[in-house]
């Protein structure tokens, strides 16, 4: 395992015991989440899922379309196509309209106001939409009276069920619902009436409502709604199923109703000139007392006819090309267009392009009534509807031509034959002519007779390609929305990823030095000892129990410096740090008291010629000290001070000099110095900041071991890269770290929690302690 992988391990443990040590935040952000979710579940609306289905068939009986179209329709009724039906604005819009969801009731409760579908009362009025926004409230006193308060105005009256009475100008009744039951005490809610807009209302309902395909390969539809009130939501779905259902059996009979509409013009035509001929026939043979005609005469009256019936239906397939063209130019209502079949016009081209027309007007309906007027599609299919249009006028003029040509042999035909009954008695010859246009006329009658009943059975045949599969049933199911578990599964997540995150946000912009493990991950420097926080408020341990941590940790570094100075030829120790704060002279002071402890002469000198502290630890004034000793008279016995720990003396740093930097480079000093490691076994030198003066580079010349002191949560680590530099160049000598005011409990330092080892305060010995102190 390499180093990075370690401490990757090793940050890990130090964040999940931070986190051990921060589990009032935890239980904290736990306890805020599950009343935030609580809350949510409890007084959020509630939604509830509806679910419906329809089958799309194509097994129905032929139907009008079918007939005039001589195709299946079910390439233009795809289920794309019905999908988008089913969310249309329009008939979302009917639906709503026809059930007066345009009211909207709503039971008052203790805690929330929900929607309902079965309310106390049922209003009856009419121009809602006058009233869109306004909203009232009705609290029913009696079966016989209720309370009315507008919540706009607060204003409130008592009324009588069944009588009317005006709301912002519009008639309107309130009835009492005889269904609806009472709570368990026998009380009626307290019911709030709404009024929305029905435009607006269908564009929620259209966004909330979900339409798709059961499975793949599956022709049923799957419709579903969100809805605050499960019955409500219901009703609407049934409702919006029988109306598509409606729609389109509408749709499909449009193109059946045009034909009979047609045939019904045509035949009305023929019945007035049938009952005309009649009549020009009776009275002309009892004018002429005509009976019959000769046998000559009636074959060829037989023939004629034969060529007149030809030459009707053959005009009457040019009314229907005139009226087929009139309906093109005219452009409304394409769809539902008679096709050539209905009048036996068997032109397969004219077929096909209006089949075509009659698709693409309907997927262009569908896109229009789905409130999709924007949809590109639309253009597209309007350059289609104009090019089938342009082919079918061209087709429609080719197809004349031909039937203009009939015409024209038919003609000519009946004027031969016409011509063989000249030598036929003039009398004989005109009856027969009128018979004749009888008789042709009561051809074209039955014929036009005959496509009627079977566009009328037909159009009687149609039924809808879609049918209901399962439709919406209220089961008093559980809500969907909230869903309460995934609540409080978020609340458990939430709640124990904000803390973690926090701390390490926290961490993150954090540029102190927390740990030993950032430590060292910061300079290369080696660690000789960790130092506990000082909780006493005591700065010499010499006031503090001998077992504390705090005393027990400079045991511990008196115990590594010995360690590394086998031959105890190693007496000066300086200290120092980066800047002020980070403990230098608190830890010169007190390594100081634990040599002297151990029955070493020990002496602390306080060579901060700059702010020096040690003198009021001590006790001591700062009237006479080094400077008066270096840049004055007195002797080196006159201003070393003893104090009350026995084999612990003081010289202080004494009076500020102008320049301290000078004071430290005299030969003065330098003889000092001798004198003091011939008297003393060990010297601890208190220096200034190494990062802000030079005075400690100087004092360097004279030291064996050099503690640098780092604070936790107090220095920044950006201060290290002056000492890690000079450290790299052997400019600092023989340099170690102390890792002062470590917190207990933070699982940073090496003596864990306790650090009593296991003995109790009455059996504690230290070997190496003095028994004679005087402390």
């Amino acid at each position: 395992m390499n180093n990075s992988s370690i401490d990757e391990i090793i940050d890990f443990k130090q964040f999940f015991i931070k986190l051990i040590k921060n589990w009032f935040l935890l239980l904290m952000s736990l306890c805020i989440a599950f009343v935030i979710a609580f809350t949510y579940n409890r007084y959020s609306t509630e939604y509830f899922n509806v679910n419906a289905s329809v089958l799309v068939t194509d097994d129905n009986l032929p139907s009008a379309s079918d007939l005039l179209y001589e195709k299946s329709f079910s390439d233009k009724n795809s289920l794309e196509n019905k999908e988008l039906m089913l969310k249309s604005y329009p008939l979302i819009y009917k639906t709503l309209e026809d059930l007066s969801f345009d009211i909207a009731y709503f039971i008052e409760g203790n805690i929330k106001v929900t929607e309902t579908y079965d309310a106390p009362i049922i209003l009856r009025c009419k121009n809602t939409n006058l009233l869109r926004g306004k909203k009232f409230k009705v609290k029913i006193i009696d079966e016989n009276s209720f309370s009315f308060v507008d919540l706009s105005t607060q204003q409130e009256k008592r009324l009588n069920f069944n009588e009317q009475f005006s709301f912002y100008d519009v008639k309107m009744r309130v009835e009492y619902n005889i269904n609806f039951l009472p709570d368990i005490d026998g009380n009626m809610p307290v019911t709030i009436l709404k009024f929305y807009n029905l435009q607006s209302l269908s564009l929620a309902y259209q966004k909330k409502l979900r339409v798709f395909r059961s499975a793949k390969g599956s022709t049923s539809i799957d419709i579903s709604i969100l809805t605050e009130d499960e019955k409500k939501g219901v009703v609407f779905l049934n409702k919006l199923i029988d109306n598509y259902i409606s729609n389109e059996l509408i749709q499909k009979n449009l193109a059946a109703k045009n034909t009979v509409d047609f045939i019904n013009l045509q035949l009305a035509k023929m019945s007035d000139s049938l009952a005309l001929i009649e009549q020009q026939i009776q009275e002309y043979k009892n004018k002429n007392s005509v009976t019959d005609l000769s046998l000559k005469a009636q074959s060829i009256y037989t023939n004629i006819v034969n060529l007149e019936t030809e030459l009707a239906k053959t005009k009457t397939m040019n009314n229907y090309f005139n009226y087929l063209n009139n309906y093109l130019v005219r452009g409304d209502n394409l769809e539902g267009v008679s096709v050539p079949t209905s009048f036996g016009v068997n032109d397969a081209n004219l077929n096909t392009l209006i089949s075509q027309l009659v698709e693409i007007q309907i997927k262009k309906n569908i896109l229009i009534e789905g409130g999709q007027v924007n949809n590109p599609a639309i253009v597209q299919y309007d350059r289609q509807t104009k090019q089938l249009v342009l082919n079918l006028q061209e087709a429609i003029s080719t197809s004349k031509s031909a039937n203009n040509l009939l015409l024209i042999d038919y003609q000519k035909r009946i004027a031969r034959m016409e011509q063989s009954l000249s030598n036929i008695p003039e009398v004989e010859m005109e009856l027969l002519n009128i018979e004749r246009l009888q008789e042709i006329s009561e051809h074209i009658y039955i014929f036009l007779l005959q496509k009627r009943a079977e566009a009328k059975i037909n159009l009687s045949s149609n039924t809808s390609d879609t049918r209901v599969l399962e439709p919406a049933i209220f089961f008093n199911k559980n809500s969907v929305a909230p869903n309460k578990q995934r609540s409080y599964f978020l609340a458990l997540l939430f709640g124990i990823l904000i803390p973690i995150l926090v701390l390490l946000i926290i961490d993150l912009i954090n540029n102190k030095i927390t740990t030993r493990i950032a430590l060292e991950k910061l300079t290369n420097i080696p660690i000789l000892a960790m130092l506990a926080r000082n909780y006493a408020g005591y700065e010499l341990i010499s006031k503090l129990s001998p077992k504390s941590s705090v005393y027990e940790g400079f045991r511990a570094l008196r115990s590594n410096l010995d360690f590394s100075n086998p031959l105890k030829d190693k007496k000066v120790y300086l200290v120092t740090s980066s800047v002020s704060g980070e403990g230098k002279t608190y830890i010169a002071e007190n390594l100081s008291i634990v040599f002297a402890k151990s029955g070493r002469k020990t002496l602390v000198l306080g060579a901060d010629l700059r702010r020096p502290k040690i003198y009021a630890d001590f006790g001591f004034n700062n009237l006479k000290g080094l400077t008066n000793h270096l840049l004055g008279d007195l002797e080196l016995s006159e201003v070393i001070l003893k104090s009350d720990i026995e084999n612990l003396d003081v010289l202080i740093s004494g009076p500020i000099p102008a320049n301290p930097a000078d004071a430290l480079l005299t030969d003065k000093f330098i003889v000092m110095m001798d004198k003091l490691k011939e008297i003393y076994d060990i010297i601890i030198m208190d220096t200034p900041p190494l990062g802000l003066v030079a005075d400690t580079l100087t004092l360097m010349n004279y030291s064996d071991v050099n503690l640098y002191a780092v604070r936790q949560n107090y220095t920044k680590q950006g201060l290290l890269t002056y000492v890690n530099d000079m450290y790299e160049k052997n400019r600092l000598g023989n340099l170690h770290l102390i890792f002062n005011d470590v917190k207990e409990g933070d699982g940073v330092y090496g003596y864990g929690y306790g650090y009593s080892y296991g003995y109790s305060d009455n059996d504690y010995f230290d070997p190496t302690e003095n028994l004679n102190t005087k402390s």
